[in-house]
């Protein structure tokens, strides 16, 4: 069966009509609302996107001979009308078409009845309608009506394979997990999600009317049935992927438990480059999972050849600074890559791509704090794949946030205490003190559950990364972090049952100068007021103004009616130099003298303790002060 004489409609962003994987296009519609509401009929139905072209790929594969037609109705950003969609299947009917394809759908319960009207008549002209389930597990249209084929997302890998649930909504199981498909530009990325899994079906339909030209609704339905691959047991690799409206509590409390134990892969890690964000990790290195065995850096910064506990100020760590990659990969299993960005900027090449590659060459596992998406890395993935190696980047979506949010409804408000560490600028210590107050906490018998806004936060066992600060991995908008962290805490408070909840965020609290856009802190906002600290600590900086201290302690009351119950400084000075008209930042370590006379001036300016966030002594005190404020807090309630 090849789909020969079958006419096959695809309902979607268009198709590449010179794709060299699909061929041909038979025909098409481009659909679109007029200025005055009317639905306007072009020819311009070649993809805009590269969605439909993906949908064609996968159908091509299964039913090379089927005749595809291309009905574009969504635009550039994936978005459309819902009255375009069931235009788009009206057109189908008047065409005369055999099997409708929608990788697409709508939550909009308006719709319904429309949807309703529609996929009848098709049915009784004998058309299949076969549609993707909503990626979150949402309730949408048409995939949930009687009249159409319902399909999910699973693991499902053989050419012919399939799962098949008679009388469920959803009823095929098909592969969903990123795989490689055709698109407009570039010719082929990898993706993965039910928009994928549902053109497998798709294509098998193509075959079945083939060969039982005329076959009803009813009848391709048993012949799915009847060919499907038996379900595995729970565990096994092709186990479909459950959607968000099937997960359970403990399904929520088995991710919970993962995001604490994920990283266990990472045994002996190698550091590069020897960036900020890798001196956290040289500095809390009896706080992580695993060993350090390398470190490398580039040539030009000075850093090469000497030992890394040294350069940032602690004692001989036996971590020589490498020139080579190759060199610091030589006893690891994982490579954690910092923000090499700038370094492919100054050097004209893709640092990010050749530092993943030396990885894969030396059979190691890659943890970025940069972002290897599947589009534009997808064959540096395919290579982890096949050679059974981790490439791991944390990002926060769309999806990730729906599944939190579902989730939540089962989880009771916050009730134990969170204390936040804000600041007043970037490059402040922040991580460096969240990490010391935790260490400090376990010592005194306290358990704390954390929110990290650090890329590398999982990597020192804190229950959440939210990705916010430098090169932000964090794909959903700014309006919904208020609902998603109140929704994470909810889950870390009931599912770890801690004292305390600390979270740190990233940059400064309030605007230094409103009239400069790159001081703005919106990020920084909209986390307050989703983590609900109940009291803060403020990092500032020693050469901060005290007016502007004063505005920031005033501005966090103002923003989550939390007060700021003491202060803490780095125990670096930053240091303004002007070269050539431009201004550089440089940080200078200050002596014991200075830092002292800081302190004691923001004592008595404040009337707050201050605390050096590098002296041992200064983060018992710190920790003092909370522990007294929130039992005498406690107390009095």
């Amino acid at each position: 069966m090849t789909g020969r004489g079958v006419r096959v409609a695809v309902v979607d962003s268009g198709i590449v009509q010179d794709h060299p994987r699909i061929g041909p296009v038979a025909g098409g519609v481009a659909l679109t609302s007029g200025p005055d509401g009317t639905m306007v009929y072009g020819d311009d139905y070649g993809d805009c996107v590269g969605h439909g072209t993906a949908c064609a790929g996968i159908i091509r594969r299964k039913a090379p001979d089927a005749a595809l037609y291309s009905i574009r109705v969504f635009d550039e950003s994936l978005s459309t009308e819902g009255r375009l969609l069931i235009a788009g299947v009206e057109w189908a009917i008047a065409q005369g078409m055999d099997l409708v394809h929608l990788s697409l759908g709508t939550t909009d319960v308006a719709f319904r009845d429309a949807f309703v009207t529609v996929c009848r008549r098709a049915t009784e002209r004998g058309i299949i309608l076969v549609s993707a389930e909503h990626n979150e597990g949402r309730d949408s249209y048409p995939a949930l009506l009687p009249e159409v084929i319902g399909v999910g997302a699973g693991n499902v890998r053989g050419m012919y394979d399939y799962h098949y649930r008679p009388g469920a909504d959803i009823e095929c199981i098909a592969r969903g997990d990123p795989q490689r498909v055709c698109w407009k530009e570039p010719p082929e990325i990898m993706m993965g999600g039910t928009s994928f899994a549902a053109p497998h079906v798709t294509g098998l339909i193509a075959l079945i009317l083939q060969a039982h030209s005329g076959a009803s609704l009813n009848e391709v339905r048993a012949i799915l049935k009847n060919h499907a691959r038996p379900e595995p047991e729970a565990g096994q690799r092709s186990q479909p992927i459950p959607s968000s409206r099937t997960k359970s509590k403990t399904d929520a409390a088995l991710t919970f438990r993962k995001a604490i134990d994920g990283f266990s892969w990472i045994r002996k890690a190698a550091l590069y480059p020897f960036n900020k964000e890798m001196h956290a990790i040289v500095r809390a290195r009896d706080n992580v999972g695993f060993k350090i065995v390398g470190v490398a850096d580039p040539v030009g910064k000075g850093m090469v050849g000497k030992d890394a506990g040294e350069i940032i100020g602690l004692p001989w760590s036996g971590l020589r600074v490498a020139s080579r990659l190759s060199a610091a990969l030589e006893d690891a299993d994982t490579l954690i890559l910092g923000y090499v960005d700038e370094l492919s900027r100054i050097r004209k090449r893709d640092l990010l791509r050749e530092c993943v590659k030396t990885a894969l060459d030396h059979n190691v596992h890659v943890f970025s704090l940069l972002a290897l998406g599947r589009e534009r890395y997808g064959d540096l993935h395919e290579v982890a794949e096949t050679r059974g190696l981790r490439l791991y980047y944390p990002e926060l979506t769309a999806v990730d946030m729906q599944k939190t949010l579902d989730e939540a409804t089962s989880f009771p408000q916050v009730d134990i205490p969170v204390l936040a560490v804000v600041g007043t600028s970037s490059q402040q210590g922040k991580f460096t003190l969240q990490l010391a107050l935790r260490h400090r906490f376990h010592e005194l018998g306290y358990r704390v559950g954390q929110v990290g806004t650090e890329h590398h936060a999982e990597l020192f066992g804190m229950d959440c990364a939210f990705p916010m600060g430098y090169a932000s991995s964090i794909r959903i908008p700014i309006d919904w972090y208020v609902p998603f962290l109140d929704a994470k805490m909810r889950e870390i408070s009931h599912l770890k049952k801690p004292h305390l909840l600390l979270v740190g965020t990233q940059s400064g609290t309030v605007p230094y100068d409103v009239n400069e856009p790159q001081n703005q802190t919106l990020p920084t906002i909209a986390f307050l007021m989703g983590a609900k600290p109940d009291a803060c600590i403020l990092v500032v900086n020693s050469v901060d103004a005290d007016d502007y201290i004063r505005d920031t302690i005033d501005g966090i009351r103002a923003l989550c009616q939390a007060p700021t119950l003491l202060l803490a400084i780095p125990d670096r000075k930053k240091h303004i130099q002007e070269v050539y008209g431009r201004t550089a930042i440089k940080p200078r370590r200050m002596d014991e003298d200075e830092i002292h006379r800081k302190l004691l001036h923001l004592e008595r300016t404040f009337g707050l303790p201050a605390v050096c966030i590098t002296d041992r002594a200064g983060i018992h005190r710190a920790v003092d002060v909370v522990v007294e404020y929130f039992a005498k807090k406690d107390k009095n309630r």
